[in-house]
């Protein structure tokens, strides 16, 4: 049996939500029991479309995804360092629309730090169908009442470069953990110069593994680029928040 969450604070707060018996109601949040990790499976044999399974460092777990919008979605997830952790189909909502009781499952639950999002996923002319949009308005409205917000997010958004090239780049060399000594090493030489080049990462002025290092500490949160750039000889990491 799987948990299923009720909102007692939710008829109190109706006078909040001009027109909300307009726009319908979330009745309950159901989610998975324990050992479970999903709603529902999304890697299955006759899956007509495209599906697969994404390793995440960050979550430590195999992510199975059903578009290449989702996969995009998990690449930038997995390199932000705002991001605690990120699971794939992780609820049912029940909501009521038009007298009828009706099911969503959100594709991706984002826990920040001091809060938690559900996203749904979509091509961009999907997401301006009449009944999305309604739907969309619906959770917007009441899933804060239950501790969550709610985005739309756009595949045209999730796929723009070079921020997905570089979580890509990241990922690839960050995923090795960076030794006490290693860490050290990069906040001196931070201190030293200010910031540090890609171009001497690769010559191997921070070690043999000074790539992978430079990159891990990006992925934690520890050092800074900037994303709408493309990573280049000349990238300048920098100490994200002052000195570490």
């Amino acid at each position: 049996m799987s948990y299923v969450q009720t909102n007692n604070v939710l008829d109190q707060s109706l006078g909040q939500f001009p027109g909300k018996r307009d726009i319908g109601e979330i009745t309950a949040i159901e989610f998975p029991e324990p050992g479970q990790l999903r709603m529902r499976k999304v890697v299955k044999r006759s899956n007509a479309r495209s599906t697969g399974k994404y390793p995440s460092w960050k979550v430590g777990r195999m992510l199975q995804w059903e578009s290449r919008n989702e996969l995009n979605a998990f690449f930038l997830l997995d390199s932000d360092p705002d991001v605690v952790s990120f699971k794939e189909q992780p609820c049912k909502i029940t909501y009521d629309q038009d007298g009828v009781s009706r099911s969503h499952y959100p594709d991706i639950l984002v826990q920040r730090y001091g809060r938690k999002e559900l996203w749904e996923v979509k091509p961009d002319a999907k997401a301006e169908e009449p009944e999305l949009v309604r739907r969309t308005a619906l959770m917007i409205k009441d899933l804060p009442a239950w501790g969550y917000t709610y985005r739309v997010v756009l595949a045209k958004e999730l796929a723009a470069q070079p921020r997905q090239r570089n979580a890509y780049f990241l990922l690839g060399f960050g995923w090795r953990p960076v030794a006490d000594g290693e860490r050290e090493f990069i906040r001196r030489a931070i201190n030293q110069h200010g910031s540090l080049l890609w171009a001497d990462a690769c010559r191997g002025e921070f070690g043999p593994k000074g790539r992978e290092i430079l990159c891990n500490l990006v992925l934690r949160g520890v050092l800074a680029i900037d994303m709408n750039a493309s990573i280049s000889p000349t990238t300048r990491f920098v100490a994200r928040k002052g000195d570490f």
